[in-house]
């Protein structure tokens, strides 16, 4: 609650302030505030009265005194009463000044204190990705003394599967929700939700669906709108649900990262590049002093204007990433031909694994111009999200998108059938073979669908990147990656992992799931190749890259955030 404080005693005491202050303090509290701000000690003799001319106890709380939101309190000596408070002068007078002293009060208090804390405000934001969507609760001081809010995330709610899977059958979407909206709903006070403002942003998988499905898009857009209309207390405006473009994708992580790394706030403390990687999409977003001939956001934020590049490179996520190497590794160049096994450099050798058809006839694989097999996008291996993912709820609690899936009859035969693929623990093959990934004029001749991306498609790096998202996190812990470790010692690692046959590999990760464990060399490798071949780092460059663990968001985790950014700071604290 705001009130509004006078002192009738004279000397450095005197003054007026309004403070904020929750009703269960007391009044004594309100009297510290006072004098804290002002500078005095808090004078036993002191008392504060309230509108009426009634002194106040100082034991008991403003809601116990009956005192009211934007109420005015005295503070004076108890033989001052007969001079001072007599109703219609001192209103007067009060009336007067407080004209008078507004305009520099509000100017003072909010650009440069805060005796106490201020309202908090709270908004719900729910990242909708293609393999796994988050609900997060956030909350914030009203207060904008730098033109900019700080906001604190309260929870997050992982759920699995990707909302884009729910085309053929939106009406089970509810289903998918509701558990983790249930609980976002206990972390928000009752009286403040129906002012609450809640931010569906749908990203790639959805991004893709729109293109070939705009009709299965829409559907589940409207859904998701009247099921978060019809079962929360939240506000939920026309345009709380969409889906967010890539280089807005792009624009959040960089605004969170180089904010919890205290950037935004120091005029002379240089941002960073920022460089995310998901499961269909990757994001790669910097400030550039000078634009040339790339495209540029101007973001003001904390009374600071930066112009900031944000490409977004669809099918280079780790998932599709991966479909796309199956690809390109079982049909060589292009050409479309069945073997009775395919060797993976990349797998340890004495394992077999099945490559699903439909895997390699999705969008991020299309080579002409018939419509993909959108099922794809969600086909994702869910022991690894648990792994990379420290708040992932269990299947028993929250139902994942592919249990209400719907397969249709043409879809059929290609879902059925596979290609057999046996490992080899071959490194420098797999280095070889992973780099097409990379190779921008053989992804240009095959792919007719996504991104192509090498060195010369993003600018260069010569300051400071931090590669962030639960990939990055998961990846250089079971590397054992440290802060310093060089370029050739960071391939070191990678090539000794891609090195070990299947019951050496098992033996060097205990505990951890075999899938999970089967992915590391290609994971690896995969990020190596897009740091030194995609993004053009060196061996001078390399130690601008920030992979450490000494993160200064909860548990170690970017991701934890970054979604917030675009709708919290441009929609709703700037």
């Amino acid at each position: 609650m705001k009130v509004t404080v006078w002192s009738v005693v004279s000397g450095a005491i005197s003054g007026h302030l309004v403070v904020n202050i929750p009703a269960a303090c007391t009044v004594r509290k309100v009297l510290d505030t006072y004098c804290s701000y002002k500078g005095v000690p808090a004078d036993n003799r002191y008392v504060i009265r309230s509108r009426d001319n009634l002194v106040l106890n100082p034991n008991k709380t403003l809601k116990q005194a009956n005192i009211q939101d934007g109420e005015t309190l005295t503070i004076g000596l108890p033989e001052d009463e007969a001079q001072i408070f007599s109703f219609g002068s001192w209103w007067m007078v009060m009336l007067a000044a407080f004209i008078i002293g507004i305009a520099g009060l509000v100017i003072t208090f909010w650009l440069f204190l805060e005796p106490v804390t201020g309202i908090k405000k709270f908004g719900i934001v729910v990242d909708a990705g293609s393999s796994h969507s988050e609900v997060y609760v956030f909350r914030w001081n009203g207060q904008m003394p730098l033109g900019t809010a700080d906001v604190e995330l309260l929870h997050r709610c992982f759920i699995s599967g990707g909302v884009n899977s729910f085309a053929t059958h939106a009406e089970d979407i509810g289903r998918y929700f509701k558990y983790c909206i249930a609980e976002a709903e206990t972390r928000v006070p009752k009286a403040h939700r129906p002012h609450t403002p809640l931010y569906v942003q749908a990203t790639a998988g959805m991004r893709i669906l729109k293109k070939f499905d705009p009709e299965g898009a829409q559907a589940i857009l409207s859904t998701i709108r009247e099921f978060f209309d019809a079962n929360t207390s939240f506000r939920v405006e026309n345009n709380s649900v969409e889906i967010l473009p890539g280089t807005e994708e792009g624009l959040n992580g960089w605004i969170i990262v180089n904010y919890l790394n205290n950037h935004l706030k120091q005029p002379d403390k240089a941002s960073a590049a920022v460089l995310d990687v998901g499961g269909v999409s990757l994001q790669l977003t910097s400030e550039l002093a000078h634009s040339g001939n790339w495209t540029t956001t101007e973001l003001k934020l904390f009374n600071q204007s930066h112009k900031v590049h944000s490409q977004s490179f669809l099918c280079y996520g780790i998932a599709q990433a991966r479909h796309r190497y199956d690809f390109l590794l079982i049909n060589k160049t292009g050409i479309n031909v069945q073997q009775a096994a395919t060797i993976d450099p990349c797998m340890a050798k004495g394992t077999t694994h099945q490559v699903l058809a439909s895997d390699m006839s999705g969008p991020c694989t299309l080579t002409d111009n018939s419509k993909p097999l959108l099922s794809s996008i969600t086909n994702v291996n869910y022991k690894k999200l648990k792994t990379i993912f420290k708040n992932y709820k269990s299947e028993q609690n929250v139902p994942r998108s592919e249990e209400v899936a719907v397969v249709t009859d043409s879809e059929d035969t290609k879902m059925s059938s596979s290609f057999t693929v046996k490992g080899s623990s071959n490194a420098s093959m797999c280095e070889e073979k992973t780099s097409w990934l990379f190779d921008h004029q053989l992804c240009k001749k095959i792919f007719t669908f996504g991104d192509c991306l090498n060195a010369q498609s993003v600018p260069q790096f010569n300051h400071s990147i931090i590669a962030f998202s639960g990939l990055f996190d998961h990846l250089m812990l079971l590397l054992d990656v440290g802060a310093n470790i060089t370029l050739h010692q960071f391939k070191q690692k990678v090539y000794s992992v891609c090195s070990l046959e299947v019951e050496a590999l098992y033996a060097a990760y205990p505990g951890l799931e075999k899938e999970v464990v089967e992915d590391l060399c290609f994971d690896a490798m995969f990020v190596f190749n897009l740091l030194t071949i995609g993004l053009g780092i060196n061996n001078s460059t390399w130690a601008n890259i920030n992979f450490t663990d000494e993160n200064p968001s909860p548990n170690n985790e970017y991701t934890r955030m970054h979604i917030c950014c675009v709708i919290l700071y441009q929609r709703i604290v700037i």
